[in-house]
């Protein structure tokens, strides 16, 4: 009743491989565009605050 562990399809496991690289480089990719837009928003702000402060100086 002792049932042997069976073993996986190396093809299987090479696309599985392949899919997870895949997706880990697509997560990257979209973290740093996520990372850019947040820079550029908060490149904003300060541009926005600078220019509040200058009106209010002024």
């Amino acid at each position: 009743m002792n049932q042997e562990p069976k073993i996986p399809n190396p093809e299987k496991i090479a696309q599985t491989i392949k899919k997870a690289r895949r997706a880990c480089r697509e997560m990257e990719l979209a973290g740093l565009e996520l990372d850019e837009a947040i820079a550029l928003l908060e490149q904003e702000n300060r541009n926005q605050r600078k220019q509040y402060l200058n009106k209010f100086l002024n």
